[in-house]
């Protein structure tokens, strides 16, 4: 260790004489480690952290599993029939809900994330309070009657000051005054990675915290419930899932709610569940093509690195021949030389760390347009600086390590003389040409990758959702129960939507309380035809639904394909129904929908129209059937405002106006969310968007490398070759000839790099086809927009090499000892 420390002072010594080497070399290491760091950090936070729950391999997360579809969550009555059915099985049985709240008052223009929990979640949970208590049982017992929540830790540092007094104070929450009893340990950061909370509060409050249309603690089609079970000592996974189905046959028997069918339950491991299981295949797979990205981003840092040591080691070779003459050993000229490439690798490995905390916080001050603030906590834990280090180490031996061996080659003047005769001659494929070869290969890898995102993102752009084409504002406001009770809440809502259509540039104004494509909450009902002579098992159909005013289409920019909108008709003692085009089709496929009468919860409606089908939640779905009923049969505190602009107008300004309007109407009115139409959708294209963006800057970083590698290379085998082509234009031989002679040599390279490419990118691109959208794994377009783009920058590294040597005098070329 003493010697090995006496070869790092020296490798500093010389790399302190070479400047221009040491400072490109730790300035692309840094690069490549750092964006692998960086990428590392946000894999460990979202999908590597393990939950914060105490004996997690004893807790499985419950899911309901309808036929024929992806794993729910569960409503609050299947969860409370679910807990009683197993208590022989398990010890805990908690759920818990988000919703969005405003805390505090006069303002407030972003929701704040809560957790809804039952009293059993911290029990199953398992960790101490920070301060104060934890919610218990004893606050599930009176709906709406236990207004007290649990601060997060973060929340408690950040808001609050971090004072121990803040038990017992009161906090404004949608309005309503709660108690905060207790802080949360420092370790519970949420349910869900990136979603910690900022309060938690009990489930008895979820009406007041999420308010609705239904009653959340009663509504079996209000899911949204993420359960959690912890299993008895000594029982087994086989006799958990008995016990649930057997809780699933009694209510598919008893056809409650939208039991039906063979829906059951499923059990997953809580260790194996990173966000939710319809999302964590997408999510693990995006985590690993990150990684694999950034891994192949330093590949090229290595590889351009060992090509430099390579052209290092040989100018070195009178130095290290001397050496072996006067007998130094193998190994010792080794740990010499590798004593260097780690010194850079150290070094540059510590400027990565940098690298990777800029990028950190760039992505977490990123203003990403998501329905409620995501907390991006990228903190460089333990594993980050344990990887960072290996990476380190392990890079600077992986491109050290061949340049050593070579440059230590007992016959030395063998390959002396091969490098000084063959230094870029064609028909000799050299180490060095390898490294030219795999730089190429990835950067077509990486530049296809980025290509096929790109395009999915644009694609996803052009998907209509049928809806919001036209500059729109939307606001998500909750008119509290003490100051606006239900006799005069419609009324208020009609007047605010009314001062909204005062505004300048607005055109029309409508209400709906669930806005399409919100990824918070989802409402479902289900209908059937009582006329149908089929059974009733068969025709009962699930649809999501939606509480809107007499404006709401017209202000969505979304038509009615037949029949007419609700107006005062379609009061409180009617019943009547608009539906979508697509369960029009299911229900009456070859006859016209309006007029008839359906079943909704055993309740007879009248379809007065028919609108068009939109997305409802996801771009990318299958039509979607929908319910519409008017708002004054089913009035609700919570709505969202959607305020239809004139083409052409500002919609961010229009937003900014309907807050503004906000505040001089009633600044006790809670905002739960304000934002334009635009920035709503582009929540649904942000993965994609994130995707591109990501891989298309490492990409480009790649190539860039790759590029200055390429020059270098080129360059470093045409000052070999100085000699030979003095020898050549002396004989006359043309200019362009020469050049022509160079270049041909880097192209065979950058051809072999380029077909070993295509052949990794038609391999690797299969493994995340399901990660894009609306375009094939296999996409000539892509790759033929690649190849022409790296042949023009890497034909241009080559020949400005060899344009160089082709201006250079014979003369002063046959005295030159390359």
């Amino acid at each position: 260790m003493m010697q090995f420390g006496r070869d790092l002072q020296r490798a500093a010594r010389r790399l302190v004489k070479s400047p221009g080497f040491a400072l490109i070399a730790i300035g692309s290491l840094a690069l490549g480690i750092g964006v692998t760091t960086a990428v590392f950090s946000l894999v460990n936070t979202v999908v590597l952290r393990p939950p914060a729950i105490e004996s997690v391999g004893d807790v499985v997360d419950v899911f309901e599993a309808p036929e024929g579809s992806s794993l729910d969550p569960l409503s609050n009555p299947d969860f409370v029939d679910l807990k009683r059915g197993t208590r022989a099985v398990f010890s805990q049985v908690a759920g818990l809900r988000y919703a969005a709240a405003q805390i505090g008052s006069g303002g407030a223009t972003a929701p704040s994330p809560v957790e809804v929990a039952t009293g059993s979640y911290f029990p199953l949970v398992g960790l101490p309070a920070e301060a104060g208590r934890l919610l218990g049982p004893e606050d599930d017992l009176n709906p709406g009657g236990h207004p007290v929540v649990v601060v997060s830790y973060p929340y408690w540092r950040r808001a609050l000051g971090g004072r121990p007094d803040v038990v017992g104070q009161p906090i404004l929450v949608n309005g309503m005054s709660y108690t905060i009893v207790g802080v949360a340990s420092a370790r519970y950061r949420g349910n869900m990675p990136l979603l910690t909370p900022d309060l938690i509060a009990p489930m008895s409050m979820a009406n007041q915290l999420d308010p609705g249309e239904a009653d959340v603690l009663q509504s079996r089609y209000m899911h949204g419930m993420f359960v959690k079970a912890r299993l008895k000592p000594g029982q087994a996974l086989l006799a958990a899932r008995a016990a649930v189905a057997a809780v699933a046959a009694d209510l598919r028997q008893q056809r409650v709610g939208d039991w039906d069918g063979k829906d059951g339950f499923q059990l997953l491991p809580a260790k194996d569940v990173i966000l939710f299981p319809g999302a964590d295949g997408p999510v693990t797979m995006m985590a690993g093509l990150l990684l694999t990205v950034g891994a192949l981003v330093l590949t090229v840092v290595c590889a351009n690195l060992a090509s430099f040591l390579l052209a290092r080691g040989l100018d070195r070779k009178r130095e290290i021949a001397v050496q072996l003459a006067l007998g130094a050993t193998r190994g010792r000229i080794l740990s010499e030389l590798l004593s260097e490439s780690i010194l850079l690798g150290l070094v540059g490995g510590a400027g990565g760390l940098l690298v990777a905390l800029t990028l950190s916080r760039l992505l977490a001050s990123a203003d990403l347009p998501l329905p409620v603030p995501v907390a991006l906590n990228l903190t460089f834990e333990a594993p980050v600086f344990i990887f960072a280090t290996v990476v380190s180490l392990a890079a600077g031996i992986l491109f050290g390590l061949v340049p050593a061996l070579r440059a230590s080659n007992p016959h030395l003047g063998l390959t002396i003389r091969e490098e000084s005769a063959g230094g870029g001659r064609e028909g000799r494929f050299q180490f060095r040409h390898g490294l030219v070869v795999a730089q190429v290969a990835v950067s077509v890898v990486l530049l296809v990758g980025a290509g096929l995102f790109i395009r999915s993102l644009r694609a996803v752009q052009t998907v209509d959702p049928g809806f919001g084409h036209q500059p729109t504002g939307l606001l998500r406001l909750t008119f509290p129960p003490d100051r606006y009770p239900a006799a005069s809440r419609l009324a208020a809502e009609r007047l605010f939507a009314a001062r909204l259509r005062e505004l300048p540039a607005v055109i029309t104004v409508g209400m709906i309380d669930n806005i399409h494509l919100n990824l918070i909450n989802t409402q479902t009902t289900s209908v059937r035809d009582p006329a149908s002579g089929a059974s009733a098992e068969r025709e009962w159909q699930g649809a999501d639904f939606a509480v809107v005013d007499t404006g709401f289409f017209a202000a969505a920019g979304l038509p009615l394909v037949a029949g007419r909108d609700f107006n005062a008709a379609d009061g409180p003692g009617a019943r009547s129904m608009i539906i979508n085009e697509a369960l029009a089709k299911k229900l009456w496929p070859d006859q016209a929908a309006v007029g008839r009468r359906v079943l909704r919860d055993d309740d007879p409606y009248e379809i007065v129209g028919v609108a068009r089908t939109a997305k409802i939640r996801s771009l990318g779905e299958s039509p979607r059937s929908v319910v519409y009923v008017p708002l004054a049969q089913s009035p609700s505190m919570s709505m969202w405002f959607v305020a239809k602009a004139a083409p052409g107008s500002d919609a961010e300004a229009l937003t900014a106006a309907m807050l503004g309007l906000v505040r001089r109407s009633d600044p006790n009115l809670i905002v739960l969310s304000s934002r334009s139409m635009a920035r709503h959708l582009a929540v649904m294209m942000l993965p994609l968007r994130l995707g591109a963006s990501l891989i298309a800057a490492m990409a480009a970083l790649a190539v860039g490398l790759a590029a200055i590698g390429l020059y270098g290379s080129v360059s470093y085998a045409v000052a070999r070759r100085t000699r030979e082509m003095g020898i050549r234009l002396a004989l006359g031989a043309d200019a362009k000839a020469v050049i022509r002679l160079l270049m041909a040599g880097g192209f065979r390279l950058i051809a072999w790099g380029a077909l070993i490419g295509t052949a990794l990118t038609l391999l690797l691109t299969r493994l995340v086809s399901t990660l894009l959208f609306d375009v094939g794994a296999f996409d000539p377009l892509t790759i033929a927009v690649v190849l022409v783009a790296l042949g023009a920058v890497a034909g241009i590294a080559i020949w400005l090499p060899a344009r160089r040597v082709s201006r250079v005098a014979p003369t002063e070329a046959l005295r030159s000892g390359g």
